[in-house]
């Protein structure tokens, strides 16, 4: 840079992504002096070096680390995220909310696939605790071992401890979804569920007992526990629809499991819902929108990540957030009958 003018010589960006050192190069300062440019601080910048090592970064294109940035001076912009398994449509989806919210609020979120296994929420929890995030979100309902300074809020599962919580009321939006099926004369209606009766699975079971006690019908030998895994689920549900018995409805505690279902049933000759009515729980855009859209329970992504941010920081207590019947074709109602009819909590009332 010539010191005199001010003006940079001709200069090229470098073929990989520019970092501080290149900048500081071009403006002929130190790293550390671009850094406090860059971070507004700790320390003051002469205007005069300040605008030499701006003009350095558009130049270069140079773009801050944000995960540099959150490392610096103690202080972050990072959230860590455990989620069971991504490739879930729904912690998808969760994952995708629970992302553009941080964004919003200017902050990044670092995402940990945990696969049902504890032990890696535990290797999670401590590697996102050393990065001084601004707090934790766990969806998988069990507690990994943090650093006592890391802020953590329970989403989906209540919280074990005192800590905030942002859950579904499950029992109710099961509980809505299977009335609805009893509404149309079905009355021998399969639950297929999860491998395990904890957290959400207790709910959503639950109230399909409830909705099946209140009319009067058994729920014993209704009921198929089965891996939230595709492959598995599959495999439960081809070997009760393959049994000799007559089933004409299946309530799923998960679009993936309804979705499932559907297939299983199409490749035995079987007409949804015609022959076999099914409906399901999450919302999910594939459930809702897809070539045959599922009847299911649709939960609030969005306000669910503005209210697990608001408790992260201080400014939400725990919620509980009302699911909404979503309207498909595959309970036996009439193509474009209704959409998204009534909120979870109106069983609760009836």
């Amino acid at each position: 840079m010539a010191a005199e003018t001010g003006e940079f010589p001709r200069a090229e960006r470098p073929g990989r992504r520019p970092v501080l050192s290149d900048v500081a190069r071009l403006a002929g300062t130190s790293t550390a002096v671009v850094s406090y440019v860059v971070n507004d601080g700790p320390r003051p910048v002469a205007e005069k070096t300040r605008r030499k090592v701006e003009d350095a970064i558009r130049m270069l294109g140079y773009r801050r680390n944000p995960l540099a940035g959150a490392l610096s001076g103690g202080r972050s912009n990072l959230v860590g995220l455990l989620v069971p398994d991504t490739a879930n449509a729904f912690f998808g989806e969760m994952s995708r909310c629970l992302e553009a919210e941080g964004r919003r609020r200017g902050l990044l979120t670092l995402l940990g696939n945990t696969d049902y296994r504890p032990g890696l929420a535990d290797e999670y929890g401590e590697a996102f605790s050393e990065l001084r995030p601004r707090g934790i979100f766990v969806t998988t309902g069990e507690e990994p071992r943090l650093s006592a300074e890391t802020p953590c809020v329970f989403l989906q599962w209540a919280a074990p401890d005192d800590s905030p919580s942002v859950v579904f009321d499950d029992f109710d939006g099961a509980r809505l979804v299977t009335e609805h099926l009893l509404g149309h004369g079905y009355e021998d209606i399969l639950c297929v569920a999860g491998e395990f009766a904890a957290g959400p699975a207790e709910g959503r079971e639950g109230g399909w007992r409830r909705a099946m006690a209140d009319a009067g019908l058994p729920a014993e030998g209704r009921l198929v526990r089965t891996s939230f895994d595709k492959v598995e689920a599959g495999r439960a549900v081809r070997e009760v629809l393959t049994s000799g018995r007559r089933i004409r409805a299946v309530y799923a505690t998960t679009d993936e499991q309804a979705l499932v279902t559907i297939r299983i049933a199409h490749s035995l000759g079987l007409r949804v819902p015609e022959d076999l009515a099914v409906v399901g729980f999450d919302g999910t855009r594939e459930a809702r929108l897809g070539d045959v859209p599922l009847t299911t329970v649709r939960v609030p992504l969005e306000e669910f990540a503005v209210r697990a941010f608001d408790a992260l920081d201080g400014r939400g207590d725990s919620s509980v957030l009302e699911g909404t019947l979503s309207i498909g074709v595959t309970c036996g109602c009439e193509p474009g009958a209704a959409e998204e009819t009534a909120h979870a909590g109106a069983a609760a009332s009836g």
